[in-house]
């Protein structure tokens, strides 16, 4: 991943609002899973520890735009023994410390939405140009013997283009009706439909590149484009989640 660091902007409320159902006691400490966490939204329990996406992700749990599914059907649309999964979460080190990454469900809808713009924003349109470089030479030197780079290529080219018009779409229209108190909820169906689209070409990206894993023989620009399309997924997944299970729900209940 990156070395960039998110900022924390101001200081965060010590029980920031959650829409969990069911009181906060029901909740054990960060170390253990209550049989609760099992009717819960993916999306939901992520968004209070962002450490437990790591942990779905081991087990090909979609907790961006599938995070609306609670754990115990995703575990079934998976084929993941739920068992397995409460036992890795419980078992995960999850930090509560300086290093851990910022909770923004207390934040206001409007702050959030500059969040997302200075940081997601900025590196989405940071990385692209560098990915768009790294896919258009590996296929144009590899492809032929390994073709699946050429298609590797032609998605990380939908990829772009279509982030490129998402993020105009929030930054001219959606997001300023948030800021303005508006709520722009009639656009927010069509930004999730987008959100699965790009998640699908990023699935489609990981599954021509072998879960991102380089060849004995791949030369250089081959594994850097690689490893920076893996940092560019982690990064997505948390733009996705941000919007998906955080910023659209305040927003349509505000």
């Amino acid at each position: 991943m990156s070395s960039r660091t998110e900022p924390s902007p101001g200081a965060q409320p010590s029980e920031p609002r959650t829409a969990a159902a069911g009181s906060r006691s029901e909740e054990a400490s960060p170390g253990s899973v209550p049989v609760s966490l099992r009717t819960r939204p993916v999306g939901e329990v992520v968004a209070e520890d962002y450490r437990r996406g790591a942990v779905f992700k081991q087990f090909g749990i979609d907790f961006c735009c599938g995070g609306g599914r609670t754990v115990e059907d995703a575990c079934a649309r998976r084929g993941v023994a739920l068992e397995e999964l409460e036992a890795a979460l419980s078992a995960s080190d999850l930090p509560r410390g300086e290093d851990r990454l910022p909770d923004p469900r207390g934040w206001d809808p409007g702050f959030l939405a500059d969040y997302i713009v200075n940081v997601h924003h900025r590196y989405c349109r940071d990385s692209l140009p560098v990915l768009l470089a790294f896919a258009e030479k590996v296929a144009r030197v590899h492809g032929n013997h390994t073709p699946e780079l050429t298609e590797v290529d032609v998605r990380v080219r939908e990829l772009a283009g279509e982030m490129e018009a998402h993020m105009r779409s929030e930054e001219e229209e959606v997001f300023p009706a948030i800021r303005a108190g508006e709520g722009g909820s009639a656009a927010l169906g069509q930004m999730e439909a987008e959100h699965e689209h790009a998640g699908g070409l990023m699935a489609e990206i990981r599954a021509l590149t072998s879960e991102f894993t380089p060849p004995p023989e791949a030369c250089a620009t081959w594994r850097a484009m690689y490893a920076k399309l893996e940092e560019f997924e982690g990064d997505l997944h948390r733009h996705v989640h941000l919007e998906n299970n955080v910023l659209f729900p305040a927003v349509r209940v505000a």
